[in-house]
């Protein structure tokens, strides 16, 4: 087994060789890191040949991090692919343990996710939240009938190459967000296994895109995300003989929780044309006893939260959505 860990970096010069160090660092035999840097204008380049032919560094102009994945892929050489942020961390064992659960059917081993801080500091606190682990079989059922399920983005999943081979290159259905497609396809080409482990480390910072309150707009953004993945997973699942009806978008829990800010702080921006606060309730009181993609009790915290943000005034509402997303 080979493993190619793939980073691609934009801009990111203080964090890229932390990322290159912790892929160089993994307990395998046979390893390649691929750097493709994304047209960077500050001194990432500089950073990434230092490392000479310890890495593969690929320099591109600025085309985009779903381009630069592209790229990357068809560099790489490895059985299991990793796509490492260029801020986030790996665990030196993390392919021992990719090697200690997966088969044959495996198209993807995920993991929990430490938060650290912008400096490396633990901030105590680890994500997707697995009560139980879900198994393989569990997922592929997720997949079809919610087309969601707990998975960490990008940094914390591990792609076996019969399944990319399927899907590469990457086309724009997600946006330039690769983890998108890669995680939302997963599911329909193999088995997804869960290790409840933090193997990976996920930085914390005020330039992270997973910020949502960086602009106005940015939970509009993520519902149109969340409707696209949708579409991505009724065309993949039609690849494979399955139809996914278009009304099991209001089903998925996931993307209600970004909907609710959405239409409560920038209903102007909503993409979606059909959908209001009326809407969002109906479809939160209904979803919240039948989505078991979650547990009971997370579900139970979640619908209080919903209720109060849709029927509280803006101000109220807009604290307590700063407290579901806050870090």
């Amino acid at each position: 087994m080979k493993f190619s860990i793939i980073i691609a970096n934009y801009n990111y010069e203080r964090f890229v060789g932390k990322a290159i160090d912790s892929a160089l660092a993994i307990r395998w035999p046979d390893v390649e890191v691929i750097v493709v840097d994304d047209g960077s204008t500050d001194q990432s380049r500089q950073v990434i040949a230092a490392y000479g032919d310890r890495v593969l560094p690929i320099l591109q102009k600025n085309a985009g991090q779903l381009i630069a994945c592209n790229v990357g892929f068809a560099k790489a050489t490895g059985d299991w692919i990793i796509f490492l942020d260029a801020d986030d961390l790996l665990d030196p064992s993390i392919a021992e343990e990719v090697a200690r659960v997966s088969t044959p059917r495996t198209s993807k081993v995920q993991f929990l996710m430490e938060r650290i801080d912008s400096d490396g500091r633990p901030t105590g606190s680890c994500f997707p939240t697995y009560t139980p682990p879900p198994t393989p079989e569990k997922i592929s059922d997720w997949a079809v009938r919610l087309t969601t399920y707990s998975t960490p983005p990008g940094s914390g999943n591990v792609y076996a190459r019969a399944f990319l081979d399927k899907i590469f290159p990457l086309d724009n259905a997600c946006g330039d967000a690769p983890d998108s497609e890669l995680v939302t396809a997963a599911p329909f080409f193999g088995d997804v296994v869960t290790v409840e482990k933090p193997l990976v480390k996920y930085r914390v910072h005020g330039g992270n895109d997973s910020n949502l309150f960086a602009k106005e707009g940015q939970f509009a953004r993520e519902v149109a995300r969340g409707y696209a993945r949708f579409l991505y997973s009724q065309r993949i699942a039609q690849t494979v003989g399955i139809d996914i009806p278009d009304a099991t978008f209001r089903k998925n829990l996931h993307v209600l929780q970004h909907r609710i800010p959405s239409v409560t702080l920038s209903p102007a921006l909503h993409p979606l044309p059909w959908d209001n606060k009326y809407q969002v309730l109906k479809d939160t009181l209904t979803t919240t006893f039948t989505f078991d993609a979650m547990s009971r009790k997370h579900r139970v915290v979640l619908l209080a939260w919903s209720i109060l943000t849709l029927l509280a005034p803006k101000p109220i509402a807009r604290k307590l959505i700063q407290l579901r997303f806050s870090h």
